[in-house]
């Protein structure tokens, strides 16, 4: 289990009815580009308008997104946080429960490694979405999300 898993449960203690099985820190894919950017207008411009896109889609499907914010499954369902991040990387706290969606409704969650980016697509009927994050804590939760989707 990651750092980020570990804070991301401690910090969720409380604010959910169910037990956390897995979790990854994650932006709206495109995030990371438009922050890497800042200096460079058309790459700022071309991450936002990426993470806009990714919004949208999780917006079509139901389920808002944090950012910076994290993914959780519970033997039930996907949860989606915003939390607050320390300057060091750490999640200090988890400070909204934006979406609980049930595990039934989410058609798949792949997750797929860009350079040193992880990158997790999840679809929702015709709809799907892309967040970005550690590929490692990424492709864990992939595996957590599809053990809980069959024992559903």
């Amino acid at each position: 289990m990651s750092k980020h898993q570990e804070q991301i449960i401690q910090a969720a203690q409380g604010k959910l009815d169910e037990e956390i099985l897995g979790a990854a820190w994650g932006k709206p894919r495109g995030s990371m580009t438009a922050v890497a950017g800042a200096g460079n207008l058309i790459a700022s411009e071309i991450g936002a308008r990426w993470a806009g896109k990714q919004r949208d889609g999780a917006r079509n499907a139901g389920i808002s997104l944090g950012n910076p914010g994290a993914v959780a499954i519970t033997p039930t369902s996907l949860v989606t946080m915003k939390v607050k991040v320390s300057a060091m990387g750490a999640i200090k706290e988890v400070s909204e429960v934006l979406s609980v969606v049930p595990l039934g409704e989410i058609d798949s969650l792949k997750v797929k490694r860009m350079g040193l980016t992880g990158v997790m697509e999840i679809t929702v009927g015709e709809h799907s979405f892309k967040l970005e994050g550690k590929p490692g804590d990424m492709k864990e939760l992939a595996e957590v999300f599809d053990r809980a989707k069959v024992a559903v």
